[in-house]
């Protein structure tokens, strides 16, 4: 199971994809779209993937693997989450976030994750007001 921390522009707010069948969130790739009307609860295991030319709020846009054996613990997990999304989030859209009409939030390890699946991936995920088509990469909004 994985956690999703949603952050929007005005504030930090805590949710979960929870889905039945789709993809093991493990094997998530960017690129990957998704329905934001599946965030509910509280961690993830399965995320059920949609393709990027049907209408869908969500797109996976970045990862990077944390380092280490021993977990580092939330705070410090989200704070690198934080850092890496932002940072990633105007390259990818074209568009300082703080202009943007896009939020963003992630997947990180929980301690479970991180020890009994060796568990070490941030997803990144741009997240649309509104249902797209197609990605968002270049969307400059």
């Amino acid at each position: 199971m994985r956690r999703l921390l949603v952050l929007l522009p005005t504030a930090a707010l805590a949710a979960s994809l929870s889905a039945c069948g789709g993809s093991a969130v493990f094997d998530i790739p960017v690129g990957s779209c998704m329905d934001a009307a599946s965030l509910e609860g509280d961690q993830v295991s399965r995320i059920e993937t949609i393709d990027c030319a049907e209408e869908h709020d969500v797109e996976a846009y970045a990862s990077t693997e944390l380092t280490g054996d021993t977990y580092p613990g939330k705070d410090a997990i989200l704070a690198e989450a934080d850092e890496f999304c932002l940072g990633e989030f105007e390259p990818f859209v074209g568009t300082p976030y703080q202009e943007s009409d896009l939020s963003f939030s992630f997947l990180y390890p929980t301690e479970e994750s991180w020890t009994s699946s060796e568990d070490r991936e941030i997803l990144c995920l741009v997240i649309a007001p509104e249902p797209v088509t197609g990605s968002l990469r270049g969307a400059a909004r």
